[in-house]
């Protein structure tokens, strides 16, 4: 059985508001008066834009929070996606197997303070580069939603990358910029969608990430064990996994590489 096909299901979490789960990221469908808007299109070989369809008739775009595949996959159904300059060159790159994928499609891109327009409903980029250089959050200034990615999330946020190929911005203090620049527009939003581990949470999770950064920064080494539920022993095993360690406070959680914590200077 192809463990990339998987029936969708979805749910509504806010008026207009879908999470869509199939394999991969959850894929998020914002339907405003005159377009929706699909945020990331996770990685089945399912044509999502078919079960898109059972949901809503209007024309559908795609904008992607970062280029990781799990994020990227379903893009090829659509005829309009959007992302980060700096997220292009990962969009289309598989993790395993390209068959099955629709992947020849044009990419626009965004960057900072570029706002969506759905219909009564406006959608704002804000790069938060951090666990990729290309991730960005949407902020839907209407229904008060903040798109996070895998920047900001239950399970863990991911800031190690496999030895001097490792991005430049996978480091805690840059983490730490990215929530607190999140923290400066906390009034305009109520809750935050994150790619994985459980939807909607609360933003009081962005107080929890810049205090855990504060903690690594400060000299508070996490613990060797980094595995998780999402993250299991059986299918992850790290290279540099003496480098790696886990520092979790108050439900947030991040991964990062001991040599890689502060920006280079």
């Amino acid at each position: 059985m192809d463990v990339y096909v998987r029936p969708f299901t979805s749910r509504k979490i806010r008026e207009n508001t879908w999470v869509i789960e199939g394999v991969g990221a959850y894929s998020y469908l914002l339907i405003g008066n005159q377009k929706a808007m699909m945020v990331d299109t996770g990685m089945s070989k399912l044509n999502l834009r078919e079960y898109v369809r059972t949901i809503t008739p209007l024309p559908v775009m795609v904008v992607n929070t970062h280029g990781h595949f799990d994020h990227t996959g379903g893009n090829g159904w659509f005829e309009e996606v959007y992302m980060h300059p700096n997220a292009v060159a990962d969009a289309k790159r598989v993790f395993q197997g390209a068959e099955g994928y629709p992947l020849d499609y044009p990419i626009q891109t965004v960057r900072e303070g570029h706002v969506f327009d759905l219909g009564g409903r406006t959608v704002e980029v804000i790069e938060i580069p951090a666990h990729s250089p290309g991730s960005i959050a949407l902020l839907d200034r209407e229904y008060r939603l903040l798109f996070t990615g895998d920047e900001l999330e239950a399970g863990q946020v991911l800031l190690m990358g496999f030895g001097d190929n490792a991005p430049s911005c996978q480091t805690v203090e840059q983490h730490q910029r990215n929530m607190k620049k999140l923290k400066e527009r906390i009034n305009e939003f109520d809750f935050i969608c994150p790619g994985h581990n459980g939807t909607p949470i609360d933003k009081s999770y962005v107080d929890a990430f810049i205090e855990n950064d504060q903690k690594v920064m400060d000299g508070i080494e996490g613990k060797r064990d980094i595995y998780s539920p999402s993250f299991p022993k059986e299918i992850f095993n790290l290279p540099h996994i003496e480098y790696v360690r886990r520092s979790e406070h108050e439900g947030s959680a991040i991964v990062y590489d001991i040599r890689r914590i502060f920006i280079a200077r």
